[in-house]
């Protein structure tokens, strides 16, 4: 079995892992071994023509059940509630824009050279995978894009260029301002389109 946190091969179920030490309670690490025997099993079913609606049952139960399992071992979090994954779902737009944003001035050459190779990003796609693997069971909401909800886009990406720049992930000041400056630009034309006619 490989270590069930760090994948490392060799696993012992007794003992801590050689590389990360992870331990957990053995009997929920057996069940966990078994689980990832028995899905990986699944993968070959089709061939034995059983019914796909049957087959694909199974492996939604087991998947859960493996879920589960890692749960119980502190090893993911707990799937979100409907209320959570409301809001977790707007995080997620709100960092696959920051995502989307970040490839654009790398692009354009805004970044620092001396950071080449590292991810300033690092800690928000880490966190964007575990909110995805958490949502995996709620249908994706649909986020209407309101000038309300643009202005909160703008406002999280306006935070993220502050937290860059006090980590001097960008080149000098003058990227710093080709940044910001059309998303200010963004700003003032839906203030405009909002403000009340004299």
């Amino acid at each position: 079995m490989n270590c069930p946190k760090c994948q490392s091969e060799n696993f012992q179920i007794e003992k801590p892992c050689a590389e990360c030490g992870f331990q957990g309670n053995a009997p929920k690490l057996a069940e966990l071994e078994r689980l990832q025997w028995l899905l990986n099993q699944m993968d070959g079913w089709e061939e034995l023509r059983l019914d796909a609606a049957t087959l694909s049952e199974l492996k939604k139960m087991y998947k859960t059940r493996y879920r589960d399992a890692l749960v119980g071992l502190g090893l993911r979090l707990p799937p979100l509630t409907p209320a959570e994954a409301e809001k977790a779902w707007v995080e997620l737009a709100h960092l696959d824009a920051l995502f989307e944003k970040a490839a654009e001035w790398e692009t354009a050459g805004y970044l620092n050279p001396e950071m080449a190779g590292q991810d300033p990003l690092k800690a928000q796609r880490a966190y964007a995978a575990e909110l995805r693997e958490r949502l995996e069971e709620h249908p994706h909401l649909v986020i209407l894009e309101t000038d309300q909800t643009k202005l909160k886009t703008i406002s999280f990406l306006l935070d993220h260029v502050d937290l860059l720049a006090s980590r001097e992930w960008f080149k000098s000041k003058h990227e710093i301002e080709l940044v910001v400056a059309p998303l200010m630009e963004q700003i003032v034309a839906i203030t405009a389109d909002n403000a009340p006619e004299l």
